[in-house]
């Protein structure tokens, strides 16, 4: 039987992670890309957020997951789909309408804004926001656990949280 491998993903938030630690990321990591494209990519370069290849242990990981770890830089994301179906994916949710008015942008890739909006979400809405995303993981409220989103069986939000150790384990 064929096994499925899972690649992993940190979407990494520019405004978060201020001075020069975006140029320090990008240093250390040449497999990026921004999520915004066209005029949006050169105005906001400086808040835009960042999807980096996340391989295991290396300088970068180590980096984002000591340095960055309980900063909310960014969240994690694990898919067998390629790298550009997943950032095509992510892009769907930049900008969201609310009713009756324009669109916003929506900062899913802040941690503490995932860790509020997934629990409010039907299992339709979790199907459309997972898409080819096999879980999330991302800081804990607090900093020494992490926390592991996936989808139950019938669609249900499963949260599994895990120290911040057995984290720096696997990718530090």
């Amino acid at each position: 039987m064929e096994t499925t491998q899972l690649a992993t993903f940190a979407v990494l938030d520019a405004a978060r992670l201020g001075g020069n630690q975006l140029a320090v990321a990008q240093q250390l990591n040449g497999e990026f890309t921004s999520l915004y494209k066209g005029r949006s990519e050169e105005r906001l370069a400086d808040f835009a957020p960042y999807l980096f290849s996340l391989e295991a242990p290396t300088a970068f990981s180590e980096w984002l997951l000591t340095l960055g770890w309980g900063r909310a830089w960014g969240i994690f994301c694990c898919t067998a789909a390629p790298a550009a179906e997943l950032h095509q994916h992510l892009r769907r949710f930049l900008l969201v309408g609310l009713e009756g008015e324009k669109p916003i942008y929506f900062r899913f890739y802040d941690p503490r804004v995932l860790r509020t909006f997934l629990p409010t979400c039907n299992a339709e809405q979790l199907q459309r926001f997972f898409g080819p995303i096999a879980y999330f993981w991302l800081e804990d409220e607090d900093p020494a656990y992490g926390s592991y989103y996936l989808l139950g069986e019938e669609g249900q939000l499963l949260v599994h949280r895990v120290p911040h150790a057995e984290l720096l384990e696997t990718f530090g």
